[in-house]
């Protein structure tokens, strides 16, 4: 299994949404609520707009980021819940499997066993369907 692939492997799935978090947002982000510096040459004014154009798309999609890991998270704690639940129900199929091979065997045991001594228990010169004999 490559490193890169998590599937079926409870342990890593559940290692892997513990560990995935959320950037934190940059302190440069807070300067979204300062209106634009309209004071200066043009290109100022210019800039201090595509400044606030650019910081906004900037924290949509830190924003967009955000949501998107919360929801791999959850996704990830939920495929590893249903791994686990079908794990249990696998094992549980087996050893009722297991128990109706053993059962089984133990019958076959049984036959071989109760045929075998039937056998011993007849002379050799008797017939093996009469019980009493017969004047």
């Amino acid at each position: 299994m490559p490193a890169t692939e998590i599937n079926g492997d409870v342990e890593a799935m559940s290692a892997y949404s513990s560990k995935l978090k959320a950037p934190e947002m940059p302190p440069s982000m807070a300067r979204l609520g300062i209106p634009p510096n309209l004071s200066g040459l043009y290109e100022g004014i210019a800039m201090s707009v595509l400044d606030k154009a650019a910081t906004a798309a900037m924290s949509a999609l830190l924003t967009k980021v955000t949501e998107d890991m919360v929801t791999d998270s959850v996704k990830v704690k939920a495929a590893a819940g249903a791994y686990s639940a079908a794990d249990v129900a696998s094992a549980l199929e087996l050893a009722t499997s297991a128990t109706k091979v053993i059962k089984q065997g133990v019958d076959l045991v049984k036959q071989v066993a109760g045929s075998g001594q039937q056998s011993v228990d007849k002379p050799a010169d008797e017939p093996a369907g009469e019980d009493t004999p017969t004047d």
